[in-house]
């Protein structure tokens, strides 16, 4: 938390703002990533909108879960690189910063993933009706459970990647 606390205020709130802006549009990279897989998946193996526990909804989940963590990863790492951690040293290689960054991305991977699948289920177990709304705009029906959980899913990685990008992968030069 050191680097946190050191940076002047003016520069720390332009590099938050910088991040928040960048990690918008990763989760909406990711999102749109995550929601083609997995109602494609749906749709192709006939699942329900409702199910949200056979083997078949595991694996589309589990498949549009890691390939959505992939391309989030990828596009956080180059835009964070370049835009948000200006001030990083940059005497460290791409591809040694992308594996500590991606490595630490592994953790909030596991939050995403049973953020979202534990509150989809719960949030399908206390109100039954959000598993199954139509919407015409998508002309099919979408388990709104699954789109709630994922964010709140976002708010959570959000703020655990700043402060690991912050405190391990975009240091100051000689930190």
């Amino acid at each position: 938390m050191s680097d946190i606390k050191k940076e002047p205020s003016g520069r720390l709130c332009g590099e938050i703002a910088r991040y928040l802006f960048f990690g918008v549009l990763t989760t909406f990279v990711g999102w749109a990533v995550y929601f083609t897989l997995l109602w494609g998946g749906r749709a192709l193996f006939d699942i329900p909108a409702d199910d949200t526990t056979s083997a078949a909804y595991l694996g589309v989940y589990t498949v549009a879960q890691i390939i959505q963590w992939v391309c989030a990863v990828l596009f956080a790492f180059f835009t964070n690189r370049k835009w948000v951690f200006t001030y990083a040293d940059r005497s460290t290689g791409v591809m040694s910063q992308l594996a500590v960054f991606a490595g630490g991305r592994l953790l909030t991977l596991g939050l995403d993933y049973l953020v979202t699948l534990l509150g989809t289920n719960g949030l399908a177990a206390l109100l039954p009706g959000l598993s199954g709304v139509y919407v015409g705009a998508l002309d099919r029906t979408v388990n709104f459970a699954e789109v709630l959980s994922k964010i709140a899913a976002a708010v959570v990685v959000i703020i655990v990647n700043y402060i690991f990008s912050k405190l391990f992968v975009f240091r100051k030069k000689g930190k």
